[in-house]
């Protein structure tokens, strides 16, 4: 963004087209690979997370099957 508020200044209306598109470019390139790192991490966090909620559920699922073997057995 600070970059994008340069552009009505002088300096920036004066450069050529082409070093304005590539800085442009290459500003939204690395914004890119920034956001698909992060995305990355945040989907790995999703899978544990879900893996864990499974996990949980079978934990409940095989207490239930205890409570009920003991009520069945008394």
């Amino acid at each position: 963004m600070a970059y994008l508020d340069r552009f009505p200044n002088w300096s920036e209306i004066l450069k050529p087209p082409e070093k304005v598109q590539g800085e442009t470019m290459a500003g939204l390139i690395e914004a890119i690979a920034k956001e698909r790192s992060i995305n990355r991490l945040k989907a790995h966090d999703v899978r544990r997370a879900f893996l864990l909620l499974l996990g949980g559920l079978a934990l409940v699922l095989i207490e239930g099957v205890t409570l009920a073997v003991v009520e069945v057995a008394h």
